[in-house]
């Protein structure tokens, strides 16, 4: 891809306003006469070969939070909401910082020759909170929960194929899992661990128990959570902390501002901008590229529902002028394509701005002069400048974007996943885990409202194939529709920042852009 930098004056003039709030933040630190800076952390930190002291309340900063905040195990949507479940609890199986499946609660998980049927171990010296030990009832009920079609949670759709009537416990620690049909990805596609968190058969969300690191001590949504160190966890040793408190900031200023007074240690997807500071005072632990947050436009519904127009508004992006501006060059560029890091991952799929190639597409679906709104928020970094950007990149194809910002709950309020051109935002997912919430009918987050016979297909041919190999070929296919046809325009798969006083430790970069922190291992951080 070619660097393509200021395109024009326009494209400088909306760089001026975009990134408003970035500005206010260079000002706060050149008002604290230089005092306090930033420097990077690296993956090979010196500080993680430290012996970790036990104490400490860590606070940490995060915006998005709304009073429609949960602590339920299954019904997550904000950043905040992944952040507090990730401290409460555990699923099976999740990604590591690498994306690499490792098993959490689970010792084993095992298919039969025709994935119709799993058996899922439980690790051994497991106890939830309550001081209860995990069995294999508590996972049936957690199962069951998740996929109850009266009132199905986030990750019912992974669930589908799961038959919840027959599950068969064989011993305390032992559940076997048949399928009504085949299942081969059935890992990778529970492996949310803010949708598949293992709670105990009498769960009750408002007094919450889990296995995870801390326990729950208080809650008010919007405003606070406070978690105590949970002292029977089942890793030796940790957590580190007594406590951790997640303070829910309305503006980036305010968060940055209580970090640099010492209210807060920890400033959680922070402004990509403050990562090339430098300095002695605070760190910048900057993620590898994983988390993407895409343009979402609605399939069935005018004028999206023309793949002429998808595709040229594809055409429309610059992709890498959008990682300049909108996340100040800290990003890698995508192709309308997720999952990133998946070994099936077809890197040919390549899309290279063609204004001209929009505008032939428009005028062959008898659209020129277009005029569109793009819903927006303050939903994650990047997101609001990304908005601008690609209004202003559309009038060279004639197009005429009004953006339109709403606040974070009104966004993620009754119109979320209805609006017909908004933006979202995604950690990384296995690209069938990702299929199974965002691109069936039956998926949680349907935001593109995609409903292809073909694309279907494809999808239960591959979860009836364990050879990785053979289901590869299957997944190329699928990824080939989505570049060709799909409803997502993913301009970059983004780094993510976290801002942390110099004596907070143990934090390591992750590839997952999910959430803050080394993907949530708040169970190895220390404060020194």
């Amino acid at each position: 891809m070619k660097d393509h930098r200021f395109a024009s004056p326009q494209i400088e003039s909306v760089l001026e306003r975009s990134i408003d709030r970035r500005d206010l933040l260079r000002e706060a630190i050149a008002g604290a006469g230089g005092l306090v800076g930033l420097s990077l952390l690296e993956p090979a930190s010196s500080a993680a070969a430290d012996t970790p002291k036990r104490g400490g309340n860590l606070r940490v900063a995060i915006l998005g939070g709304t009073s429609a905040d949960t602590l339920d195990a299954h019904a997550e949507v904000t950043q905040t909401d992944v952040t507090r479940a990730q401290w409460l609890y555990e699923p099976l199986v999740e990604l590591d910082r690498d994306g690499h499946l490792i098993n959490v609660l689970a010792e084993s998980i095992e298919a039969n020759v025709t994935a119709t049927e799993w058996t899922i171990r439980l690790r051994k010296g497991v106890t939830f909170h309550n001081g209860r030990p995990v069995t294999a009832n508590d996972l049936a009920a957690t199962f069951k929960r998740i996929g109850n079609p009266k009132a199905p949670k986030a990750g019912a759709s992974s669930l589908l194929a799961v038959d919840l009537d027959g599950l068969k416990v064989l011993d305390n620690l032992t559940l076997r899992v048949p399928m009504h049909s085949p299942f081969a990805a059935l890992p990778e596609c529970i492996s949310q661990s803010f949708n598949f968190g293992v709670v105990p058969s009498d769960y009750d969300p408002k007094t919450p128990v889990g296995t995870g690191p801390f326990k729950y001590q208080s809650f008010a949504p919007g405003q606070q959570s406070v978690f105590s160190r949970f002292d029977g966890y089942w890793k030796s040793g940790q957590p580190y902390l007594d406590a951790v408190t997640l303070i829910d900031f309305p503006a980036d200023t305010a968060a940055f501002n209580a970090l640099q007074g010492t209210e807060v240690d920890a400033f959680l997807f922070a402004p990509l901008a403050l990562s090339k500071q430098a300095g002695d005072q605070i760190q910048a632990l900057v993620s590898r590229p994983g988390q993407w947050t895409p343009f979402t436009m609605r399939v069935d519904q005018a004028p999206f529902n023309n793949v002429d127009v998808r595709q040229a508004f594809r055409f429309i992006v610059d992709r890498q002028q959008m990682i300049n501006l909108a996340l100040s060059g800290q990003g890698a560029v995508g192709n309308d394509v997720f999952a990133w890091w998946d070994p099936a991952y077809d890197h040919s799929l390549l899309r290279e701005r063609d204004v001209d190639k929009a505008k032939y597409l428009l005028k062959k679906a008898g659209l020129e002069n277009l005029t569109v709104e793009l819903v927006t928020g303050d939903i994650s970094s990047g997101v609001l400048q990304a908005a601008q950007v690609f209004a202003q990149q559309a009038r060279d194809a004639g197009v005429t974007v009004k953006v339109r910002q709403v606040t974070v709950d009104i966004f993620f309020g009754d119109q979320y996943l209805k609006w017909p051109f908004a933006q979202d935002f995604w950690g990384y997912s296995p690209y069938l885990s990702q299929v199974v919430q965002s691109m069936l009918p039956s998926s949680p987050y349907n935001e593109t409202h995609w409903n292809d016979e073909r694309y279907y297909k494809l999808y239960n041919q591959a979860q009836a194939t364990l050879d990785q190999a053979k289901r590869a070929e299957i997944i190329a296919a699928m990824q080939k529709l989505d570049f060709e046809e799909g409803g997502y325009i993913i301009p970059s798969y983004n780094k993510t920042l976290d801002l942390l006083r110099q004596n907070v430790r143990g934090v390591v970069p992750t590839a997952i852009g999910l959430s803050g922190l080394g993907n949530g291992a708040i169970s190895e951080i220390w404060i020194e």
